[in-house]
């Protein structure tokens, strides 16, 4: 298979809800996991949020998995203590995350190279998955959008584009993105191969085991468990291609995937909780600890043509 490098970006921030997906919360669960937390509120258990930003920031304390979770030191972390609106809080470091992003026949591939990172969670108020429809995405800063466009051109037919550009706004307005809707080819995305994360579920399975004896956590159930989130083709997934711009922050391309078809798991705290269906849960031994999605190469194209046509139309923080 011939492969064709595109070149190497730095992530201006990336995000990986993998509280999105019933598929993990459920195989957590199964597994004895009290997800979100037991009844009797001895073990809180949200799954972790994998969210990098290169700019840094500061975040208040019940939106992160602390460091008192991981049994580290803010200062292993790199983080510095602070407080937010008179809440505790910490100042984290500039994270770094790059993007290979590579051509192979009708795909483009994003293979990415986390370097740095934290782990957040929703508060159990917040956990309503079934509003969830993005559920990974990262920027690249727009000034990039030229050369994507030129080291593509060569690799794509002659075409009419009648591609459509939607408008969208997230996070209560401070997010307005123009993009176009993209084929998912693969995606393969695994929680158990970030370290923070592994180290989160093991102490976590510790927990559990000496509050509740008997739960299945206690007979090592944590390296069987199936972690890994894998394309599945019966499931409609589409990518959002465009451009955005944050409050705050440089106009960026943007990547998001997306999934629309609903499921429902067994819950801990109700009956039932409905939610998105995101991919084949299969089971990874987090050594290669390979994170990728892999995109139509023509739509792809088409959608960085179509919406770069509206860097215009972006907000200004001014």
């Amino acid at each position: 298979m011939e492969m064709y490098k595109v070149g190497r970006y730095l992530v201006d921030s990336l995000q990986i809800y993998f509280p999105a997906s019933l598929e993990i919360q459920e195989e957590l669960i199964n597994n004895g996991f009290y997800v979100p937390r037991s009844p009797d509120r001895k073990v809180s258990m949200p799954i972790p949020i994998v969210y990098s930003d290169f700019g840094g920031r500061v975040i208040s304390i019940e939106r992160l998995i602390p460091p008192e979770w991981l049994e580290i030191s803010p200062e292993q972390l790199g983080w510095e203590e602070t407080y937010l609106e008179n809440k505790r809080g910490f100042k984290l470091p500039k994270e770094e995350v790059y993007v290979d992003v590579s051509i192979s026949n009708d795909s483009i591939i994003f293979e990415l190279d986390v370097k740095n990172y934290h782990l957040e969670r929703t508060s159990i108020r917040g956990i309503n998955p079934e509003k969830w429809k993005n559920w990974v995405m990262f920027y690249i800063d727009l000034k990039y959008v030229d050369e994507f466009i030129n080291a593509l051109r060569e690799h794509i037919p002659a075409f009419e584009n009648k591609t459509r550009v939607i408008r969208e706004k997230q996070q209560g307005g401070k997010e307005v993105t123009y993009y176009a809707k993209v084929n998912v080819k693969n995606f393969s995305l695994c929680l158990g191969c970030f370290d923070l994360a592994q180290r989160y579920l093991q102490i976590k399975a510790k927990e559990h085991c000496n509050i509740y004896p008997g739960s299945p956590t206690c007979n090592d159930s944590l390296s069987k468990l199936k972690l890994r989130l894998e394309y599945d083709p019966s499931i409609t997934t589409f990518a959002k291609v465009g451009i955005a711009k944050i409050s705050g922050k440089r106009p960026q391309i943007m990547v998001k995937l997306t999934s629309t078809e609903t499921k429902t798991i067994r819950g801990i705290l109700k009956p039932e909780i409905k939610g998105k269906a995101r991919g084949k849960l299969v089971y990874c031994d987090h050594r290669e600890k390979r994170q990728y999605i892999a995109l139509d190469l023509f739509d792809f194209y088409k959608a960085l043509v179509s919406t770069k046509k509206y860097e215009g139309k972006l907000p200004t923080d001014d």
